[in-house]
């Protein structure tokens, strides 16, 4: 039988266990398991099964290729200038398996925000720079046409341009729905057929979500996370979690060019000593394996149409992308 899993609609977000009908409060299996918990050093060294419903690197980096091309052929018909090539940032943090995971090297270097954070951001989708200088209005109406008026500030939203109607969704919707014509559609909401990528990803959130829920429930975790706070405790920081450190630094005021000062390092290498001291990643790791296991279990056929639809899309952003270099070589 087919799991009901309500997932939002447009916002990308996580929810509790509770959020999901069918969800059990029963640890299962892996509670009951006695195999010692290892030792990992590396984020390389954690499985997290649910990984293999989102894309990876090939992949995404086929799908935004072409988009990028779907999304300026959409752009030319508003005579705007075409974008160079789209990224998003967001994927990279989705497949990260502990998120909160800080070795002492880049805790040193970069505090919180390693590595990507200490670099300048990548521009998101719709917003990245263009292949010449724009002015000020060009700029303004290139993002309200890219990201529709139903993801632009109403200030700023544009229904029309230049003569032409501007959808919802933007040239980015519209690049998105071509790679999504003609796929298998996983169901949502008690059988609701998703109609966009953004639902998806809502999708493997909210099923990583309830992994992450039931990890924060199991008494292995919750004694890993009682010995970090005690050995933050000696150093002189009261936090409970390593999240209410990430946030506690987030209030502290960078370097001049945008980076940790000396105090976020501080915070944060300590963090990164007591992670290391505890096992924090041996132990998030290997509960993230054996509960996101357990989901995929329960959600195997929701997951079969998910994978289905991923590489549906990316066998069809590889046309698209094959279809162009054949037209540049002309």
């Amino acid at each position: 039988m087919r799991k009901r899993i309500p997932v939002g609609i447009a916002a990308i977000g996580l929810v509790s266990c509770t959020a999901i009908a069918g969800c059990s409060a029963d640890l299962g299996e892996s509670e009951k398991t006695g195999r010692p918990i290892p030792q990992i050093d590396s984020l390389d060294d954690i499985h997290a099964p649910l990984n293999q419903y989102f894309q990876n690197e090939e992949e995404e980096s086929a799908i935004l290729r072409a988009r990028t091309r779907l999304a300026g052929q959409c752009l030319k018909r508003y005579d705007l200038p075409v974008q160079s090539e789209l990224t998003d940032p967001a994927t990279g943090m989705v497949r990260n398996p502990v998120p909160l995971f800080l070795s002492e090297n880049d805790a040193n270097r970069y505090g919180y925000r390693a590595p990507a954070q200490a670099t300048p951001p990548s521009p998101s989708p719709g917003t990245v720079e263009t292949r010449h200088r724009m002015s000020a209005s060009e700029r303004k109406a290139v993002d309200a046409v890219m990201n529709g008026w139903g993801n632009t500030p109403k200030q700023v939203a544009l229904h029309r341009y230049g003569g032409r109607p501007v959808t919802k969704t933007g040239c980015l919707g519209e690049s998105d729905a071509r790679l999504m014509a003609h796929t298998t559609r996983p169901r949502i909401n008690g059988g609701q057929k998703v109609t966009s990528s953004t639902q998806i990803l809502n999708l493997i959130l909210t099923l990583k979500s309830q992994a992450t829920d039931r990890i924060e429930r199991d008494a292995r975790f919750r004694s890993m996370i009682t010995s970090w706070a005690s050995c933050m405790r000696n150093a002189g920081y009261a936090y409970k979690l390593p999240a209410d450190a990430r946030s506690a630094a987030m209030e502290m005021v960078p370097t001049k060019s945008g980076g940790a000062s000396e105090r976020e390092r501080k915070l944060a290498g300590r963090d990164a000593v007591c992670q290391q001291k505890v096992n924090y990643l041996g132990v998030a790791g290997y509960l993230t394996e054996l509960y996101q296991r357990d989901v995929v279990k329960e959600y195997r056929e929701t997951l079969t149409s998910v994978r289905e639809n991923l590489d549906q899309r990316v066998a069809a952003a590889q046309k698209i992308n094959r279809g162009a270099r054949d037209h540049d070589d002309r």
